[in-house]
């Protein structure tokens, strides 16, 4: 019996034994390693099939037969004719390179790239499920949530883009502002709420966010509430004021909204106003009447300039106020002139 205690205390026999057990695992890590890759692949290829191309075929049936084109070079000319407009054949080739790639990084580019060109091509569902699988891959693909965000948000499924928000929040994302703007657009759409609900919600969401004031304004202005300029940031909503009645304007003592009322031939001007509208205030004096103000709205993170109105940037996809930007042109028609 003491013999046998003896061999189990032997050096070297602990040594193989853990030798042994570290292959084992090693073997049973690798095995599992291979089993995911393939099962990653099928999965990838049965997604593929969803999304297939059948148009130009003969094209693609080209490049698939042509294996010295490296997946570098199908990413390169994929995104040239995304760029020049034609989203089909380069969702097409996107779908090629995946069946080809085997490295993760190559997988996860070509599968956000083509979630992007859905986007771009106005696929916003297909752009979705993209994007989903991406992330059933890769959870923590940042760029992947801030577009589904966007993407749930157009197609008005506030719920889903409230929850993508959360899990950016948790990556360490701010999206407080983000957050609130989703809730207004989502008390707007609740058709369970009545109007005095609405209003209260979004009243209570613009005292934390100032882009939800210009939300506000425009509900209260269609249902026909009234509500406190002074609250609203006027500069954000310099439009809307131009566009709306005197009666809406008069009270307030925002040196803007006093500037807009003197512009409109109605009151004295503020300190320092806006040169368009100091002008325009000294044309209403003088008896010209042809004159009015006309938009542009810049973001501020792109610089880009849209000749309308936006929350989220048309092309970087941005949630920030634009910058209001007037100019003076000359009215095409009498404001008064009765036919």
């Amino acid at each position: 019996m003491d013999t046998l205690f003896l061999e189990y205390r032997d050096p070297i026999l602990g040594i193989i034994i853990f030798f042994a057990i570290v292959f084992i695992i090693a073997f049973l890590n690798y095995s599992w390693g291979v089993f995911k890759s393939k099962e990653e692949r099928y999965n990838i290829e049965q997604f593929i099939k969803r999304f297939e191309v059948m148009a130009d075929d003969s094209e693609y049936k080209k490049l698939l037969d042509e294996f010295s084109i490296s997946s570098e070079s199908l990413g390169l000319l994929a995104h040239s004719y995304s760029k020049s407009g034609e989203y089909e054949k380069s969702i097409g080739i996107y779908l090629i390179a995946l069946k080809r790639v085997k490295n993760k990084e190559e997988k996860q580019y070509f599968l956000f790239e083509l979630g992007k060109t859905y986007f771009k091509a106005g696929f916003l569902r297909r752009s979705a499920d993209v994007f989903v699988e991406l992330l059933r891959i890769y959870p923590r693909h940042k760029e992947a949530l801030k577009l589904l965000t966007v993407i749930y948000e157009q197609l008005k499924e506030y719920a889903r883009s409230l929850e993508v928000l959360d899990a950016l929040e948790e990556l360490g994302a701010e999206v407080g502002n983000e957050k609130i703007f989703v809730k207004a657009l989502q008390a707007l759409s609740d058709n369970s709420k009545t109007n005095q609900q609405k209003y209260d919600v979004l009243s209570e969401l613009a005292a934390k966010e100032p882009i939800v004031g210009r939300i506000l304004f425009e509900f209260a202005k269609k249902e026909g509430f009234g509500v406190e300029l002074e609250r609203i940031n006027s500069k954000s909503i310099l439009d809307l004021l131009w566009e709306s009645d005197t009666a809406v304007l008069k009270g307030s003592k925002d040196p803007l909204i006093l500037a807009v009322l003197a512009a409109k031939g109605e009151g004295e001007l503020s300190e320092k106003p806006l040169f368009e509208l100091e002008i325009l205030a000294y044309l209403k004096k003088a008896g010209y009447t042809k004159a009015m103000l006309s938009f542009e709205y810049t973001c501020d993170s792109c610089k880009g300039t849209f000749p309308m109105h936006f929350y989220r940037c048309p092309s970087c996809y941005a949630l920030k106020s634009p910058h209001i930007s007037p100019s003076l042109i000359k009215s095409e028609y009498e404001k008064y002139y009765s036919f």
